[in-house]
């Protein structure tokens, strides 16, 4: 009989009834769990932008059992596993008005480069993101990182050939390389190296030295 209990005692630990308890974040704050069904945690997907309360807060449980669409939801397993990114406000450039961004990673802006000629609004206003992002081409669209850094007297970043390597440029007036022109048979190591800016911003002959945008 006392073999029995005993036996009763340790095999009754892994019941169905047993409950695990952990903890989720739910308003920003650690609250405790109790669930039979693992460790799980939910919180509303970092691109939801709705007015549900029970979403936005977060807590304990999966996004099936709270009937949350898990297009808008997700679950994550762990011990407060549903910290919510927090993210970074800043601006940037849209047209000739300052408009306010959200990011979980850097603080980009996106706006056309100075030799584009289309005429695609979007591009042209510039605007919160990156270029992926707001699915431009990177020929003809150009990120930077940085509060405002989008505006037209912001400083373009770009690369020019220099000795056959590509180097990083900075400039205020355009895209501009240069290079010495193909009959060029001088020994000037500046104007056959090439590099960032204009001939004329390097004092080089333009009947010797030719510009690119």
């Amino acid at each position: 009989k006392q073999w029995y209990q005993r036996r009763v005692a340790i095999t009754a630990g892994n019941g169905a009834d047993n409950k695990t308890t952990y903890q989720c974040y739910q308003d920003d704050k650690a609250v405790n769990c109790t669930i039979t069904t693992g460790e799980n945690c939910f919180r509303a997907r970092s691109d939801y932008a709705g007015n549900d309360e029970a979403l936005k807060s977060g807590g304990c449980g999966t996004c099936a059992e709270k009937k949350l669409n898990t297009a808008e939801c997700q679950d994550c397993k762990g011990n407060l596993c549903n910290v919510v990114d927090k993210k970074t406000t800043y601006q940037c450039y849209q047209g000739d008005e300052k408009a306010d961004c959200t990011s979980n990673t850097e603080e980009n802006c996106f706006r056309a480069r100075t030799n584009y000629t289309g005429n695609e609004d979007k591009l042209t206003k510039g605007g919160c993101g990156t270029c992926a992002k707001a699915t431009f081409n990177t020929s003809i669209c150009l990120d930077c990182e940085g509060d405002l850094c989008n505006g037209a007297d912001n400083k373009t970043t770009y690369q020019c050939y220099q000795d056959d390597k590509a180097v990083n440029c900075t400039s205020t007036t355009g895209e501009n390389c240069f290079r010495a022109r193909s009959d060029y048979a001088g020994n000037d190591e500046a104007l056959k190296s090439g590099g960032c800016g204009t001939c004329a911003e390097k004092k080089l002959n333009t009947a010797e030295c030719q510009d690119c945008k």
